[in-house]
């Protein structure tokens, strides 16, 4: 059986499953033509709202089949190879897929299944593409170019649709696959391919979090937000893409200060750094591939790298002075990132146009304890 639907978001690990881990679809929009191949007439390159396809075996269609329609929706979404089950009998997967600029987006979980990709089907397709695996749950091993990826969840490794590959997954598995033209990426970052970093997973914390995170929800989409984020996003895709292999090998990024991703790979670093003392300026352009001059540039309408970190300190250790009104004004200090408490009192007088006391006071109930020090 094959059904597709419109409604994606049965897929995201946030949507409640059955008893399998594969949930259902929600609602069809209509079934798949007879034959192994289904026809997939709304996954041209103009696609912008994200289809889900669901293939599984049962008495009337033989896991034999159901693999054959699962190979020809992959073929579809990220590229042609032979996929065959890594356990006999039941099957079962089931897949989301969207275009927007030109990356697709392919969320999917499955059973066991082998992947390969051979010399012969390398000659045969037409168009190279960069291809990036986001695994979020179970474990992917990937052979490419005389390396193996072992990827486990949290984790994303780029491939390159121009080699051949062989890759295995365990039951269950999902993951976020992303596919696009392979010059357009080199393009913009200003990489070799020689220079892509192929079979390598990387962890997807920090600045690569944000791309990933970007890209897995763009796939559970629905259809009317599918289309405006085209619009919104309309050429950023392709940067964001850009910058994550760019954030792997290590390079500055050429996106521009005020692009999408480097904005948010900036407030993104800032969120998971800011109580630490020793963070400096240089250590953020660093992080976030781009000069100092860049940085500035980026964060100009709101002050300047120095005031969005002072901001988030104070913001953070005001929550602390109203959830902990008997703890010590200096150890709030101290786990807010500020390095002596004359910083600290300085920085909250210039953000609120008080002392830490007399927030304290304001903000404390009567019979408890305002300043202690």
């Amino acid at each position: 059986m094959c059904r597709i639907t419109d409604r994606p978001n049965s897929l995201h690990p946030k949507a409640a499953a059955d008893t399998d881990g594969l949930p259902e679809p929600s609602r069809c929009s209509r079934e798949a033509l007879p034959g192994n191949r289904a026809r997939w007439e709304d996954a041209t390159v103009e696609q912008t709202a994200a289809i889900t396809v669901e293939v599984r075996s049962s008495s009337t269609l033989p896991p034999r089949d159901a693999f054959e329609q699962w190979e020809a929706l992959m073929a579809d979404a990220i590229v042609p190879s032979a996929i065959s089950p890594l356990h006999q009998g039941h099957w079962r997967g089931k897949i989301t897929s969207a275009q927007f600029d030109r990356v697709s987006v392919a969320l999917m979980r499955a059973s066991a299944q082998q992947v390969n990709r051979s010399p012969k089907m390398v000659a045969r397709s037409q168009g190279e593409f960069l291809l990036a695996n986001i695994v979020m749950e179970g474990t992917n091993w990937t052979e490419q170019e005389g390396r193996t990826a072992e990827s486990v969840a949290g984790s994303i490794a780029f491939y390159d649709s121009g080699f051949p590959l062989l890759s295995r997954t365990t039951d269950n598995a999902m993951s976020t696959m992303l596919r696009a033209p392979l010059q357009p990426i080199l393009d913009y970052a200003g990489l070799t391919r020689d220079e892509i970093p192929l079979a390598i997973p990387i962890p997807t914390d920090g600045a690569m979090g944000v791309v990933t995170r970007f890209f897995q929800d763009m796939a559970t989409l629905t259809a009317v937000e599918a289309e405006r984020a085209s619009v919104a996003f309309d050429g950023q895709t392709t940067g964001m893409l850009a910058s994550a292999v760019l954030l792997a090998v290590g390079k500055e990024s050429p996106a521009p200060a005020n692009s999408l991703y480097t904005r948010q790979q900036m407030m993104a670093y800032l969120r998971n750094r800011f109580t630490d003392p020793d963070l400096t300026v240089d250590e953020i352009a660093r992080a976030c591939l781009v000069s100092r001059r860049t940085l500035y540039r980026m964060s100009e309408g709101l002050g300047g790298p120095g005031a969005l970190i002072r901001r988030m300190r104070i913001e953070y250790a005001k929550k602390r002075i109203r959830s902990e009104p008997t703890r010590p004004l200096n150890s709030i200090a101290t786990a807010s990132g500020f390095s002596s408490d004359r910083h600290f009192y300085r920085a909250f007088q210039i953000e609120t146009g008080m002392t830490p006391g007399e927030f304290r006071a304001q903000a404390t109930p009567r019979g408890l304890i305002a300043d202690r020090r």
